[in-house]
């Protein structure tokens, strides 16, 4: 998971879904508007679980690849 395809995703899902894209923009301008501080909150939230799920997913790789290739780390060094 790189941080690039993450961008393209979105740049890609704005430039095939326009109109999508521009009911997302005016709902989250309206709500903005009407509650900034609720909705301010609930960004930050949102961005902490995305940023902490992002970490963990490399933790996770890295640990996965460590578990699949320890078997061959133990066969070249008994040789």
């Amino acid at each position: 998971m790189d941080l690039d395809r993450i961008i393209y995703f979105f740049h890609r899902s704005i430039v095939y879904h326009p109109f999508i894209s521009m009911g997302i923009a005016a709902a989250l301008g309206i709500l903005i508007y009407i509650k900034p501080k609720e909705i301010l909150r609930l960004v930050l939230i949102v961005l902490g679980i995305c940023a902490a799920g992002y970490v963990f997913h490399f933790i996770w790789e890295a640990f996965k690849s460590g578990y699949l290739n320890k078997d061959i780390v133990i066969h070249k060094s008994i040789r």
